[in-house]
């Protein structure tokens, strides 16, 4: 697969990132209410209450019949996955944070094997399912520290996991269009993303690349990056969510 190294294990970098996106947000529980600038209308609980609920859902069997790799031009694949999620905000709206990173903490024997491969996920789970809570979770990490006024994360396994979940959508966009490659160069790597020679080159840094593959940077802020060619073509498929219409500053 594009996305995985050899070495990476689902499951520990998941456990890993989940007990420090819990201890991030109950060390500032007073500030659980801060509004997050990279989802403007989510608060600090509400990414909390998402990124468990997913969890949940996964495991549980609850989620949506979704072709992921389908959401950058299928609008009813995008309006379910925004559904899903506006479901997982509201049905614990009543819930303190407290309560919501317990149960999340007590899924986690149950999600670990499944994270693994040692016990399938329950129908329906969509393709990678476990890479997708993996990448969801980095992003939504920096979202909240960006809320909190806190330093960005470590440029860790979970990161380098998430821009490979990212570049392997971006790979299969641009094979869908008939585009030619992209390369992708950071920290001394490259990745050729499409077939055949590379037309134009991005070049950043692994946390910056995950926020512009994540949906974290406008359309002007991903033009303004380091290119090598035109990146006139591929601009509007780098954010997996669609673009982005206001500068992300962090």
């Amino acid at each position: 697969m594009l996305w995985l190294t050899p070495g990476m294990e689902i499951e520990s970098i998941y456990a890993a990132m989940q007990k420090q996106f819990v201890s991030l947000v109950l060390d500032h529980a007073d500030r659980s209410g801060a509004r997050v600038p990279a989802c403007p209308e989510w608060e600090v609980r509400d990414v909390l209450a998402h990124v468990a609920g997913l969890a949940r859902d996964a495991a549980t069997g609850n989620m949506p019949v979704l072709d992921l790799m389908e959401q950058w031009r299928d609008d009813t694949v995008a309006a379910t996955r925004d559904r899903m999620t506006a479901v997982q905000v509201d049905r614990v709206a009543d819930r303190k944070i407290e309560e919501l990173a317990a149960d999340w903490s007590e899924l986690m024997d149950t999600l670990e094997p499944m994270l693994s491969g040692a016990v399938p996920f329950p129908d329906p789970a969509p393709f990678g399912l476990g890479t997708v809570l993996v990448t969801d979770l980095a992003v939504h990490d920096q979202d909240v520290r960006g809320a909190l006024g806190m330093p960005r994360a470590d440029d860790g396994p979970a990161l380098s996991l998430a821009l490979a979940a990212y570049c392997f959508g971006v790979d299969y966009r641009i094979r869908q269009l008939g585009l030619p490659a992209l390369a992708i160069r950071y920290r001394g790597k490259e990745r050729v993303l499409g077939a055949g020679e590379p037309a134009a080159t991005l070049t950043a840094d692994t946390f910056e690349l995950l926020r512009a593959f994540g949906g974290r940077r406008s359309c002007r802020q991903i033009l303004a990056l380091d290119w090598d060619g035109d990146p006139g073509p591929y601009a509007a498929l780098i954010p997996a969510y669609g673009e982005r219409a206001d500068d992300l500053v962090e």
